[in-house]
């Protein structure tokens, strides 16, 4: 397969760390316009110095998910330039270590947080996407879920399960409307396991407790490691190319064989 985005606009949520950079590298090989923001001014400033390097199309901004002024002026902005987007991908999220373990020790406004974290940007952005897609008749959505929308655990926090399986309720019900699917328009979901990241928790445990980090995937994941951004990215780059047309409506758990586990 030859995956070439020349002339395809993409667009993706929290695009300066794990993932989502993941994402804008890979991307960024693939002579795609990029569209990413963070709310990381640094890492912002990182990434536009290595956007400039590759000599692509690209904006990029600081800004919130959880901020509706700024995504609805920051969308205005990139369809005034690009006109349309191709390739929406929304993968600012996260929450999954937010709280308490004890549910009952665990503010209400959590769930609240986590819930909106996950799904505003991707309830608003839609909504300003989808009619230049219908009139081009072509289009990706894609979700960046968590296999925690699906398979549960005592580990998990059950606000995060709450929001990422909104997050797939909500791609689901889109992948059926007629009005998207007759002008080539798929949604899917591609939901992570545990995912090596550095700077998250994962690192920290490897490092200040690396017992339990070993017994965890020793007793949980059969393929014996974490999985990696680019990993998830490579599925992604999939899902967004021409080769994906006949897959909607799916989630693709990545997660090394935990959910069978």
């Amino acid at each position: 397969m030859n995956f070439n985005f020349k002339n395809k606009t993409v667009f993706i949520t929290g695009g300066t760390h794990g993932i989502g950079l993941a994402c804008v590298k890979k991307f960024s090989e693939l002579n795609a316009k990029i569209i990413t923001f963070s709310r990381d001014k640094k890492k912002v400033n990182k990434l536009k110095k290595f956007l400039k390097k590759k000599n692509i199309n690209f904006i990029t901004e600081t800004g919130d998910v959880l901020d509706i002024n700024f995504l609805d002026n920051f969308s205005k902005h990139c369809l005034k330039r690009f006109k349309k987007i191709d390739i929406f991908i929304n993968n600012a999220g996260g929450g999954g270590r937010w709280g308490n373990r004890d549910v009952l020790k665990t503010n209400d406004n959590v769930w609240d947080e986590v819930y909106k974290k996950n799904n505003l940007s991707l309830q608003f952005l839609v909504k300003k996407f989808l009619p230049g897609m219908i009139k081009s008749r072509s289009g990706r959505i894609i979700s960046i879920g968590s296999s925690s929308s699906t398979n549960f655990t005592e580990e998990d926090r059950p606000w995060f399960s709450a929001a990422k399986s909104a997050q797939l309720a909500t791609m689901k019900s889109l992948s059926k409307k007629k009005i998207f699917t007759s002008n080539n328009i798929t949604f899917n979901t591609i939901s992570p396991g545990p995912i090596f990241i550095k700077n998250t928790g994962w690192e920290k445990q490897m490092i200040n407790n690396k017992k339990k980090y070993n017994d965890f995937i020793k007793q949980n994941i059969p393929v014996n490691r974490l999985g990696h951004p680019e990993e998830v990215a490579n599925i992604v780059l999939f899902i967004s190319s021409k080769y994906s047309s006949f897959i909607n409506g799916s989630n693709l758990v990545i997660d090394g064989g935990l959910s069978n586990s």
